[in-house]
């Protein structure tokens, strides 16, 4: 997490600031000024800010009341121009009550720049003239209040946060602290920064957001890139982002195009088109991908719907369930359990040592299985295969059925002692290529 930044003004600067009018330079007229709102106001007050193209700096207190200051740094034309301007503002009123608030700093209907002229048109008043405008903004919210802030090319800073939050950026750069509550975020072209948050749902384009441990995450996103410590059940619906986490709970991961990595989950769900899933340690995973690479190092359970030019690099599974596969590799350090596969085609299967296997079933066509296996271990072994490949220790077997005709071949075979509910090994279609190795 990046140091938070620095407030770029403070309350002391403010109060200097309120001794600087308006001044005058030849022609020119220079406006350096802070111009003040107070409202009381309730303590779950809703405050709806609208800001634009304005630096802000956002505080809570235990006061039941609002404090806005807005600095203005402008260069006018005319003394006429600077006046007009310096009145608007200081009789510039705000809708509010004790439980509503609306402030909006873009107080001008237009700015145009033609051949070099700029002016201003003030909401209910004249066109200024202009040649140099800056401003800033500094607020004091009641910590239970409910803020709904919308801001276009601004640097926001914000104090922790207890009551409800919705932000609306587009182009900006949040700076904020601990949220204590839900909050919603709807961003475009933003950096945001955060440290504790609670539940967070957001919907982002192209923007970066980093944060510290959160709570339930709900995203849309676009473009954009997500990081975060810890969090709860995680629900992501992505394009061409990427998303990381330390710990989190269950996930739910559509996407395309995304990357996606945690070091411990609960239950995943995962719909993936060209995608990279990287986790350390899972509980069930259930898939449906195509064009994917998945890393993980272990998992009770691995379900796959459809797998389609997919790779897997896992350590260590439980089982593995696949619906439909094709041109799919999977590299398995360890299978404990079960390998089940009902229809695949074109797929490679590497498993490099078993547990207490119980169970290996593959079906398909053009499938490469090479499993390795304890010496001592013992095993049921069935096929039905038309053109098979098998590199299989036979001469230990005790065959049971072998009929061979053309291509076809049906066999029936025991390694090691029989005993009922032994472990099976079946595998059934069309060139098969199956190697079981003994270690």
């Amino acid at each position: 997490m990046k140091q938070k930044k620095a407030y770029f003004y403070s309350i002391f600067v403010l109060a200097i600031c309120l001794t600087i009018g308006v001044k005058g330079y030849g022609q020119q007229k220079k406006i350096e000024k802070t111009y003040k709102w107070t409202y009381k106001v309730n303590e779950d007050v809703k405050i709806t800010f609208s800001n634009y193209d304005s630096d802000l700096v956002i505080h809570t207190w235990d006061k039941n009341e609002i404090a806005y200051y807005m600095s203005v740094k402008a260069t006018l034309k005319t003394t006429e121009d600077a006046s007009r301007l310096d009145t608007y503002l200081e009789e510039l009123k705000f809708s509010h009550s004790a439980g509503s608030v609306q402030i909006d700093s873009r107080y001008w209907t237009s700015k145009k720049a033609v051949m070099g002229r700029k002016t201003m048109t003030l909401k209910g008043a004249k066109t200024v003239r202009f040649s140099e405008y800056k401003m800033k903004g500094e607020i004091w919210v009641p910590e239970n209040c409910r803020l709904v802030l919308s801001s276009k090319y601004s640097e926001i800073q914000a104090n922790n946060v207890k009551g409800v939050l919705s932000l609306d950026l587009y182009n900006d750069k949040w700076y904020g602290g601990d949220v204590n509550t839900a909050i919603s975020i709807k961003a475009k072209y933003s950096n945001l920064e955060f440290e504790e948050m609670k539940d967070v749902d957001a919907d982002l384009y192209n923007c970066d957001m980093e944060a510290g441990n959160i709570g339930n995450l709900n995203a849309v996103s676009k473009y954009s890139n997500f990081h975060a410590g810890d969090a709860g059940k995680v629900v992501i619906d992505a394009y061409n982002d990427k998303y990381s986490f330390r710990n989190t709970g269950d996930i739910k991961f559509t996407d395309k195009y995304s990357d996606l990595e945690a070091l411990n989950a609960g239950r995943i769900e995962l719909d993936c088109y060209t995608s990279t899933v990287d986790i350390v340690l899972a509980e069930d995973i259930y898939l449906k991908s195509k064009y994917g690479k998945y890393l993980l190092d272990g998992a009770a359970s691995l379900n796959i719907t459809s797998s389609y030019n997919d790779k897997f690099e896992i350590k260590k599974l439980s089982s593995l369930s696949i619906d439909e596969s094709k041109y799919s590799v999977v590299k398995l350090d360890h299978l404990e359990r079960s390998l089940l596969l009902k229809d695949g085609y074109t797929d490679k299967f590497y498993i490099k040592n078993v547990g207490s296997l119980s169970e290996v079933k593959v079906s398909g066509k053009y499938i490469v299985l090479e499993m390795a296996l304890d010496r001592e271990f013992s095993y049921r072994f069935e096929a039905d295969v038309k053109y098979p490949k098998f590199d299989i220790p036979e001469e230990d077997m005790n065959t049971r059925i072998k009929t061979k005709e053309g291509s076809d071949l049906q066999m029936k075979a025991v390694k090691g002692t029989e005993m009922e509910g032994m472990p099976s090994i079946f595998v059934n279609g069309y060139d098969m290529a199956i190697t079981l190795t003994e270690q």
